[in-house]
């Protein structure tokens, strides 16, 4: 299902997120439930995850601006999961995820790498970005109950020290944990910060 490529691959859709509302839209037209994404939308502006610039610009005053276009699916992957259009990699038991909830604001409370994420809380439900640590990348954690909203896990690079004598452009440093969205409510009340996180927000 296209929805599942363009939320999973962000990048390769254009640099904002069009696709993504206008694959919704196009799911919900042929779903007979126009009127939900419509809700779903109106729900999104409400609570500040969509500003007049999109979830792109919700997200820019939360991670550096190279980030922002694949923690901006995430928004677009909730909908869908509620929707039911979202096929996850892997579902959360209902122990997995409240023991995610529980305790992922405290784990965040210190630098994290992309290993401790795996290490810590195993397989995304979706993996949106590349695997190339290259590339910044969102781990999005569900059950298989719609009605369960993702907690994401925010990375991207920090600066690498380059050994002497190497060349700079081959020392890709891992992926490093910058910001968690996983409480409801407001948007921006939603995050909790790594230290890497809060200096490198915007």
């Amino acid at each position: 299902m296209r929805v599942n490529d363009v939320v999973r691959r962000p990048g390769s859709y254009g640099p904002d997120e069009v696709a993504e509302r206008l694959l919704l839209e196009a799911m919900a037209a042929v779903d007979g439930s126009l009127e939900r994404w419509q809700a779903e939308f109106d729900e999104l502006r409400n609570r500040g995850a969509v500003v007049s610039t999109g979830a792109r610009g919700a997200f820019r005053v939360v991670l550096p601006s190279d980030a922002v276009r694949y923690a901006t699916a995430s928004v677009y992957a909730e909908v869908a999961h509620r929707c039911g259009w979202l096929d996850l990699d892997r579902s959360l038991s209902e122990g997995e995820y409240q023991h995610l909830a529980d305790t992922i604001g405290q784990w965040a409370a210190a630098d994290r790498t992309l290993t401790d994420a795996l290490e810590t809380y195993g397989r995304p439900s979706v993996w949106i970005g590349g695997t190339n640590p290259s590339w910044p990348k969102t781990l999005a954690y569900t059950t298989a109950d719609p009605a369960a909203a993702l907690i994401c896990i925010h990375l991207w690079n920090a600066p690498a020290e380059t050994p002497r004598g190497a060349d700079p452009r081959s020392v890709v440093p891992e992926p490093v944990v910058l910001a968690v969205r996983h409480r409801p409510g407001r948007f921006h009340d939603s995050f909790s910060y790594t230290p890497e996180g809060v200096r490198r927000r915007p």
